[in-house]
């Protein structure tokens, strides 16, 4: 039970999200249109250029040379609305669900009539419908209708898991056992990524707590979040050394994201970054798109997407002078995996000493002294995605 405890530690608290709904934009970030010659992206290029606040927003949509964010308030939109001066206009955002778009522009000519126009966005079918009304005071509206079809280079990843296969999901050995039970004799290991079969899984589920507090030190810690635990059955599998017992928690649906196939770290922080960092050579490449976010002195902004076969998405961003970093999106198969995906990171990391170590019900944040590299993750809404954060340059 002992070693159990210290190979399963986790980071981050529960998700304060998980029973949110994603928005349509958030829905929809990566996707791409056509219609005729005419093109629709929803990658969007109009929010700061830092970690957070990437060159994507889920709020936000920039559209025809327009940005359209939600009103401030009911009070403020409806007067807002009534366009009581000449030569006035507004641009919202009035409706981001889960399944519909909807953004309205209004102007006021020189002492001329309203006019309005509302754009709806929805899915229907396979494609992308786009639903126009142009109203003028005194005038019938007038309604037209477009539809989208998905833009040929974007590939969208295909990621269904072989039925009945499992990956370890465990960055060190992780133990095969003659019963279904801790403590039970070890017939066999299973090494990160290796590759079982399911034969059966067990009724009982078992109590595994993952405490960290005792796994990892650091010159300056706050933990938050002791504690967190893992429920899962014991489940027979086949593996390459013939049969027997694993705990399932610690299996994948998906061949789990590989930390050192992106980062390469060097011996120490302070020697030079290493060639083959944030490289992917065992996923393929589906599509990639660099976004220019603001002309600087020192030079552009810039924030670069990269869609993989497996599913991961890497989104680079660089202000321009010293700053730079990345966030990878991860898709994981529940919210327990990622709390056994961050202990992989963390102990991947550790070789290099811990400056900064902070976790927390919400986040989990390390880096390896000041002004150094940094390390960020956090959890989806849903409980689908893993977040990685990384930071690097000072100010």
């Amino acid at each position: 039970m002992q070693r159990e405890q210290a190979i399963l530690v986790c980071f981050m608290g529960l998700s304060l999200w998980a029973g949110a709904q994603g928005t349509f934009l958030e829905k929809h970030l990566y996707s791409k249109w056509v219609s005729g010659e005419e093109e629709l992206s929803f990658l969007q290029a109009a929010a700061k250029n830092s970690m957070y606040d990437g060159a994507e927003h889920p709020a936000s949509f920039h559209f025809q040379g327009i940005t359209y964010e939600p009103p401030a308030d009911d009070g403020e939109w409806e007067a807002i609305r009534l366009l009581e001066c000449c030569m006035c206009s507004y641009a919202a955002l009035v409706q981001n669900g889960p399944d519909t778009l909807r953004l309205e522009r209004g102007a006021r000519g020189d002492f001329g009539p309203v006019s309005t126009t509302m754009h709806t966005f929805f899915i229907e079918g396979d494609g992308l419908v786009q639903v126009v009304v142009e109203s003028e005071e005194d005038e019938p509206d007038v309604e037209t209708r477009r539809r989208w079809q998905r833009s040929p280079d974007r590939s969208v990843p295909v990621m269904a898991p072989a039925h009945g296969q499992r990956h370890s999901n465990c960055w060190v050995p992780l133990n095969v056992r003659e019963e279904p039970r801790l403590g039970s004799a070890v017939v066999g290991q299973l090494q990160w990524g290796d590759v079982v079969t399911v034969l059966q899984r067990a009724e009982e589920e078992v109590s595994v707590d993952l405490d960290f507090g005792s796994s990892f030190n650091a010159k300056s810690g706050r933990l938050e979040l002791p504690v967190y635990t893992l429920r899962a059955p014991f489940v027979r599998v086949a593996f390459e050394g013939g049969e027997g017992y694993v705990f399932e928690g610690l299996l994948s649906e998906r061949l789990p994201f590989d930390f050192a196939s992106f980062f390469v770290a060097p011996a120490s922080p302070t020697q030079p970054q290493p060639e083959g960092r944030f490289l992917r050579p065992y996923a393929a490449l589906l599509w990639q798109e660099r976004v220019d976010v603001e002309q600087r002195d020192e030079g552009m902004a810039t924030k670069t997407f990269s869609v993989y076969s497996d599913g991961v998405v890497v989104k680079e961003w660089y202000d321009g002078k010293y700053q730079r970093g990345m966030t990878i999106e991860v898709p994981i198969d529940s919210p327990d995996a990622f709390y056994v995906a961050s202990n992989n990171l963390l102990r991947f990391l550790s070789a290099l000493g811990f400056d900064d170590l902070s976790i927390s019900p919400g986040s989990f944040f390390v880096n390896f002294s000041s002004m150094s590299e940094s390390f960020n993750t956090e959890l989806s809404w849903d409980g689908t995605t893993m977040y990685i954060h990384y930071g690097a340059g000072g100010c």
